[in-house]
C-alpha cells in the first residue's frame, strides 16, 4: 500500500466518524431526524446480483448524454447493470464527437454505441439534444428487437438488481386505461415528476414498451422561442416565471409529455385536474426507494435522497406511487386537484396556497 492510499483511507475513516458524531448530535439536539445513505461506486464492491427470470422477454437499457462523467460513473453504471442483468441489451446513444478513449471502455463492456451528430437547434432547455439521442437510442433498442426499454441519463444509477423483470411485471399488471393509442404506461422513475404541475413527467429515467417508447422519444423537436417576456437564462425562467407558464412553454418534461399524450389522441386543456386524469389513464410513477435510484449529478451536490419538505404543500412535490394508486384504483378523483389549480400561479419550488 503506497503512503498515498494509506492517507485516503485514513482521512476517510475520520470523515466517516465526523460525519456519525455530527447526524448523532443533530438527532439528539435538533428538531429534525437526519439519516443518511452510503452507496458504492464502483460494480467491483456489489454483491448482489438478479434473480434468474428466463421467461423475460427481451429488454434494453438505453442510456443518452454526454461523456465523461466523474468517477468513471457510466462505465460503472454498465458494468452493474451487465452483473445484475446480464441478458439486458445495453445501449448508448451519445455525440459522434465524443473520444474514442471515453467510448472504448464501454466497447469492452459489450455495450452497443449509437453515436449521432448534434442537431443544429438545440431548442429551449436543450429539449432538442436530448430528444435527438434518445430518439436514436430507442430506433436502436427497436431494431434490436427490444420488447421493453429504460431510457436512462449517463449519470444516473439504478442498484436494484431485480429492476427491470419488476417494471415489466407492473406494466403488465397495471394495463393503459382511456382507450388511447398506448400498449402500456409509461413508467416515470427519476426527479421531477410534479404533483401540482401540468404534464411535467420526469425526462430523466423512464420505462415502458418499446413501441409506447419509441413515440414518445420521437417528437417534432422544438424550434420554437420563450414567449417574448421571459427572462433569456433557464435560472431566471424557474425563478421569475409562475410553474404554470414555465411548464407549458419552456420545460422539456412537459413538451415531451405533452406530445405523446396528443399524438394518442387524448386532448390537453391545461389543468392539474386533468393532469391527474392522464397520468391515472397513461402513466405510472415508480418511487426511487423501489428502484434504488440514484443521481450523481445532484444527490452529490445536495447529499439529499430525496427533494422533499415538510412544512408546505410547495410546487416541487413530486408525484408517488402511493399517490398515483389512489387515482389508479378511484379512492381520489382528479376533480380533487381543484384546490390545487392555483399552484400554476406560484413559482417553481415555492408554497401553494392551497384553496379549502
Amino acid at each position: 500500500m503506497t503512503d498515498r492510499n494509506l492517507l485516503v483511507r485514513v482521512g476517510n475513516k475520520v470523515a466517516q466518524r465526523m460525519l456519525d458524531s455530527s447526524i448523532r448530535w443533530l438527532n439528539k439536539r435538533s428538531d429534525q431526524y437526519t439519516t443518511y445513505r452510503q452507496r458504492p461506486k464502483f460494480a467491483r464492491d456489489l454483491g448482489t446480483r438478479g434473480d434468474p427470470m428466463p421467461t423475460m422477454e427481451p429488454m434494453a437499457i438505453v442510456m443518452q448524454g454526454p461523456l465523461p462523467v466523474p468517477d468513471d460513473f457510466t462505465r460503472e453504471t454498465f458494468a452493474i447493470y451487465r452483473r445484475h442483468m446480464p441478458d439486458v441489451r445495453l445501449i448508448l446513444s451519445t455525440w459522434a464527437d465524443t473520444p474514442e478513449d471515453h467510448l472504448a471502455p464501454l466497447r469492452a463492456l459489450g455495450v452497443d454505441l449509437v453515436l449521432i451528430e448534434k442537431p443544429e437547434n438545440p431548442g429551449l432547455f436543450n429539449v432538442n439534444m436530448q430528444l435527438a439521442s434518445a430518439g436514436a437510442g430507442m430506433r436502436k433498442a427497436v431494431e434490436e428487437g427490444a420488447v421493453w426499454v429504460l431510457k436512462t441519463r449517463v449519470d444516473q444509477r439504478l442498484y436494484n438488481p431485480n429492476v427491470m423483470a419488476e417494471l415489466a411485471m407492473m406494466a403488465r399488471t397495471f394495463p393503459a386505461s382511456g382507450g388511447f393509442d398506448q400498449k402500456y404506461r409509461i413508467f416515470g422513475l427519476g426527479y421531477g415528476s410534479l404533483k401540482y404541475a401540468t404534464y411535467h413527467v420526469t425526462d430523466q429515467t423512464v420505462f415502458g414498451h418499446a413501441d409506447d417508447m419509441l413515440k414518445y422519444w420521437t417528437p417534432p423537436l422544438r424550434d420554437d422561442e420563450a414567449p417574448a417576456h421571459f427572462p433569456s437564462s433557464a435560472h431566471d425562467i424557474y425563478t421569475q416565471i409562475p410553474i404554470g407558464e414555465e411548464v407549458r412553454y419552456a420545460a422539456p418534461e412537459t413538451y415531451i409529455a405533452a406530445q405523446y399524450l396528443m399524438r394518442i389522441g387524448r386532448d390537453l386543456d391545461w389543468t392539474i385536474e386533468d393532469t391527474w386524469a392522464a397520468f391515472r389513464d397513461c402513466f405510472c410513477f415508480v418511487d426511487y426507494q423501489s428502484t434504488d435510484f440514484f443521481w450523481q449529478k445532484t444527490q452529490t451536490w445536495t447529499r439529499l435522497e430525496l427533494l422533499h419538505r415538510y412544512d408546505v404543500v410547495w410546487t416541487r412535490h413530486e408525484m408517488t406511487f402511493a399517490h398515483w394508486m389512489l387515482l389508479y384504483s378511484g379512492a381520489l378523483a382528479p376533480q380533487a386537484a381543484a384546490r390545487y389549480e392555483g399552484a400554476l400561479d406560484q413559482l417553481f419550488m415555492s408554497p401553494i396556497d392551497v384553496a379549502h
